[in-house]
Protein backbone atom coordinates (compact mmCIF):
# COMPACT_ATOMS: atom_id res chain seq x y z
CA UNK A 1 0.00 0.00 0.00
CA UNK A 2 2.44 2.52 0.89
CA UNK A 3 4.30 2.04 -2.16
CA UNK A 4 1.64 2.50 -4.82
CA UNK A 5 0.68 5.91 -2.71
CA UNK A 6 4.31 6.80 -2.84
CA UNK A 7 4.56 5.82 -6.68
CA UNK A 8 1.40 7.68 -7.37
CA UNK A 9 2.84 10.85 -5.37
CA UNK A 10 5.56 10.92 -7.60
CA UNK A 11 3.40 10.41 -10.76
CA UNK A 12 1.23 13.59 -9.76
CA UNK A 13 4.51 15.55 -8.83
CA UNK A 14 5.92 15.04 -12.88
CA UNK A 15 2.38 15.52 -14.30
CA UNK A 16 2.15 18.87 -12.20
CA UNK A 17 5.45 19.89 -13.20
CA UNK A 18 4.59 18.91 -16.87
CA UNK A 19 1.11 21.04 -16.57
CA UNK A 20 3.00 23.83 -14.98
CA UNK A 21 5.67 23.95 -17.55
CA UNK A 22 3.97 24.22 -20.43
CA UNK A 23 1.40 26.85 -18.66
CA UNK A 24 4.67 28.51 -18.05
CA UNK A 25 5.46 28.50 -21.49
CA UNK A 26 2.64 28.76 -23.17
CA UNK A 27 2.08 32.55 -20.74
CA UNK A 28 5.82 33.40 -21.80
CA UNK A 29 5.18 33.75 -25.04
CA UNK A 30 1.64 35.05 -25.06
CA UNK A 31 3.14 37.95 -23.43
CA UNK A 32 6.36 38.27 -25.28
CA UNK A 33 4.92 37.87 -29.20
CA UNK A 34 2.69 41.00 -28.10
CA UNK A 35 5.17 42.71 -27.68
CA UNK A 36 6.83 44.49 -30.91
CA UNK A 37 10.45 43.19 -31.71
CA UNK A 38 10.69 41.05 -28.87
CA UNK A 39 11.93 38.30 -31.02
CA UNK A 40 14.94 41.12 -32.67
CA UNK A 41 16.11 42.19 -29.59
CA UNK A 42 16.11 38.41 -27.89
CA UNK A 43 18.08 37.45 -31.14
CA UNK A 44 20.42 41.11 -30.90
CA UNK A 45 21.24 39.89 -27.34
CA UNK A 46 22.27 36.39 -27.80
CA UNK A 47 24.85 37.39 -30.48
CA UNK A 48 26.15 40.19 -28.73
CA UNK A 49 26.96 37.73 -25.59
CA UNK A 50 28.49 35.41 -28.69
CA UNK A 51 30.47 38.02 -29.70
CA UNK A 52 32.10 39.11 -26.20
CA UNK A 53 32.33 35.49 -25.49
CA UNK A 54 34.07 34.16 -28.86
CA UNK A 55 35.98 37.41 -29.81
CA UNK A 56 37.34 38.79 -26.88
CA UNK A 57 36.02 42.05 -27.15
CA UNK A 58 37.50 44.90 -25.34
CA UNK A 59 35.42 47.18 -23.51
CA UNK A 60 35.43 49.76 -26.59
CA UNK A 61 34.56 47.06 -28.33
CA UNK A 62 31.70 45.83 -26.64
CA UNK A 63 30.14 49.09 -26.47
CA UNK A 64 30.46 50.02 -30.29
CA UNK A 65 29.51 46.36 -31.09
CA UNK A 66 26.24 47.23 -28.84
CA UNK A 67 25.52 50.06 -30.18
CA UNK A 68 26.03 49.08 -33.61
CA UNK A 69 23.31 46.29 -32.93
CA UNK A 70 21.07 48.83 -31.62
CA UNK A 71 20.95 50.42 -34.98
CA UNK A 72 20.43 47.69 -36.68
CA UNK A 73 17.36 45.96 -34.05
CA UNK A 74 15.75 49.20 -34.66
CA UNK A 75 16.12 49.54 -38.20
CA UNK A 76 14.55 45.93 -38.45
CA UNK A 77 11.99 46.76 -36.45
CA UNK A 78 10.96 49.72 -38.72
CA UNK A 79 11.66 47.10 -41.43
CA UNK A 80 9.08 44.86 -39.75
CA UNK A 81 5.98 47.78 -39.76
CA UNK A 82 7.15 49.04 -43.27
CA UNK A 83 6.39 45.67 -43.99
CA UNK A 84 3.09 44.86 -42.08
CA UNK A 85 0.72 46.25 -44.24
CA UNK A 86 1.83 44.34 -47.57
CA UNK A 87 1.85 41.23 -45.03
CA UNK A 88 -1.22 41.52 -44.21
CA UNK A 89 -2.99 42.41 -47.30
CA UNK A 90 -1.22 39.39 -48.70
CA UNK A 91 -2.92 36.95 -46.43
CA UNK A 92 -6.37 39.20 -46.33
CA UNK A 93 -5.74 37.78 -50.18
CA UNK A 94 -5.26 33.92 -50.01
CA UNK A 95 -8.06 33.88 -47.10
CA UNK A 96 -10.33 35.19 -50.13
CA UNK A 97 -8.54 33.21 -52.96
CA UNK A 98 -9.76 30.14 -50.39
CA UNK A 99 -12.70 31.11 -48.98
CA UNK A 100 -13.75 30.96 -53.28
CA UNK A 101 -12.97 27.45 -53.47
CA UNK A 102 -15.13 25.93 -50.51
CA UNK A 103 -17.96 25.00 -50.53
CA UNK A 104 -20.83 27.06 -48.17
CA UNK A 105 -20.15 24.91 -45.68
CA UNK A 106 -17.03 24.77 -45.22
CA UNK A 107 -16.79 28.57 -45.72
CA UNK A 108 -18.61 28.90 -42.97
CA UNK A 109 -16.12 26.46 -40.68
CA UNK A 110 -13.13 28.24 -42.56
CA UNK A 111 -14.42 31.89 -41.26
CA UNK A 112 -15.05 30.21 -37.86
CA UNK A 113 -11.63 28.75 -37.69
CA UNK A 114 -10.11 32.36 -38.97
CA UNK A 115 -11.78 33.77 -36.62
CA UNK A 116 -10.90 31.73 -33.50
CA UNK A 117 -7.09 32.19 -34.92
CA UNK A 118 -6.58 34.96 -37.18
CA UNK A 119 -7.00 37.45 -35.04
CA UNK A 120 -4.52 36.46 -32.39
CA UNK A 121 -2.60 35.73 -35.86
CA UNK A 122 -2.86 39.44 -37.25
CA UNK A 123 -1.93 40.70 -34.18
CA UNK A 124 1.36 38.93 -33.42
CA UNK A 125 1.85 39.44 -37.17
CA UNK A 126 1.05 43.48 -37.31
CA UNK A 127 3.12 43.72 -33.49
CA UNK A 128 0.43 44.64 -31.62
Amino acid sequence: MRRSTAIAAIVALFLTGVLVGVLGTHLFYLRHLQQPGWLVQAGTRLLAAELRRDLDLTTMQQRQVDAILADAQRDAIALRREMMPRMLSILDRSRNRISSVLSPEQRERFEQLRKRRGSRFRRVLAGE
